[in-house]
């Protein structure tokens, strides 16, 4: 699932697009990690890990080419869900922005308050687009 902000937009999708913030190649890497994590139960490092700080709040790690992307998101908000809330990349164990994972954190409260609403009728999350 991809996090929607209040205008309808997918910045997830945005970002993933915009090959200035991330180019092909990394784009690939990235949605093949997404894929492999999506058929796995238990996510352990080096692919994601949970921000201690930010209780709920998990990072997906790809490293491409010296450049640490990092995913933010959570798991729900229904079973067997996980949420992309916020992209950064991470220089000297500090996100950029340093703000990403606070972001993430009010992005996931909105996220949760369509629980046990069907996905079609979701307007603040959608399903993630692989391709």
């Amino acid at each position: 699932m991809d996090y929607v902000d209040e205008r309808g937009v997918n910045p997830i999708r945005d970002w993933l697009l915009d090959k200035r913030e991330v180019p092909t190649k990394a784009r690939a890497k990235i949605q093949r990690i997404l894929l492999q994590l999506a058929g796995t139960r238990l996510w352990t490092r080096p692919l994601a890990s949970n921000l201690d700080e930010y209780e709920g709040i998990v990072e997906i790690r790809v490293l491409w080419m010296n450049t640490q992307y990092r995913l933010l998101g959570c798991r729900g908000p229904e079973d067997r869900e996980f949420t992309i809330l916020f992209p950064a990349i991470e220089q000297g164990d500090v996100f950029v922005p340093k703000s990403a994972p606070s972001i993430a954190q009010a992005r996931m409260k909105t996220v949760f308050t369509e629980k046990g609403i069907p996905i079609a009728r979701r307007r603040r999350s959608c399903e993630h687009n692989f391709s």
